[in-house]
């Protein structure tokens, strides 16, 4: 992160504040709930909605440890894809932002994987950017514990970056969101001093303010065979009613694992 990008950031959500906002009320109604407040596990929440958009979630740990998710758009069934690779608090911030792209879809036509390597590329990926830093960490809430947080470290060493970590904790966010977000509501005015922050930094002051740090580590969750036996389900479904037959049945279930060996990481 340089300082050129964060100021473009931080112009883009000035500029569309109402956007995001209108954006995010319009999510919760989809997902029927009133707010956002005090949610942590935003995937048990949106599953079910996603399934009723023929979005299947899925959770593998994959070779790449830059992807945190991407969505595959077939015919009759999608798939999201969450690496299980990466620290959980950088899925959850993919997660939000591959769930802008589901839900607020741009372009109806797309049907192939779409795999964002820079979220910082186009507009459509600043809107889903931001997106992502509302759901993960809703305005009200992170004032709050922005506020409370500071009275318990005003008078420690390094009191923002102690903020900023006890944050992603709460938020289950990563640095660089919580970062952002301090700026986009004003919580900060200072010159930015963490842009190029190490992970071995963030780790000892999690260590230090004797917090979890779980989250910053990948948790390999393997969803494959789940995802074999609804291949190999719906397959025995379509079975029945004659839409396809043994052999191919055999071949698209010979085809996932296939896929599967070569995008999972090694154990």
């Amino acid at each position: 992160m340089t300082t050129e990008r964060l100021r473009a950031i931080l112009n883009y959500s000035k500029s569309h504040s109402k956007d995001i906002r209108a954006d995010i009320a319009n999510f919760c109604n989809q997902i029927e709930v009133s707010n956002l407040d005090g949610i942590r596990d935003i995937l048990q929440i949106v599953r079910p909605y996603l399934l009723q958009r023929k979005y299947l979630t899925i959770q593998l740990p994959l070779h790449d440890d830059e992807i945190g998710a991407f969505v595959y758009k077939g015919d009759s069934l999608s798939y999201l894809v969450i690496n299980t690779s990466m620290p959980v608090l950088n899925t959850n911030f993919a997660l939000c932002h591959e769930l802008y792209h589901i839900f607020f879809p741009a372009d109806e036509a797309l049907n192939k994987a779409r795999i964002d390597l820079d979220y910082y590329s186009n507009e459509n990926e600043m809107r889903a950017n931001e997106f992502a830093g509302n759901l993960l960490m809703p305005e009200i809430e992170f004032k709050q514990m922005f506020s409370k947080l500071k009275a318990i470290h005003e008078n420690k060493s390094k009191t923002e970056l102690k903020i900023i970590v006890s944050l992603m904790n709460y938020f289950k966010a990563p640095f660089m969101a919580v970062y952002i977000r301090c700026y986009e509501l004003g919580l900060l005015s200072s010159t930015p001093q963490y842009l190029d922050i190490e992970p071995e930094t963030i780790k000892n002051e999690f260590e230090e303010l004797w917090l979890d740090t779980t989250d910053l580590h990948a948790l390999k969750i393997d969803n494959s065979e789940y995802l074999i036996k609804h291949v190999e389900d719906k397959g025995r479904e379509y079975l029945e009613k004659e839409y396809i037959n043994e052999r191919t049945l055999k071949k698209a279930l010979e085809n996932i694992k296939i896929l599967i060996s070569k995008v999972k990481t090694r154990k």
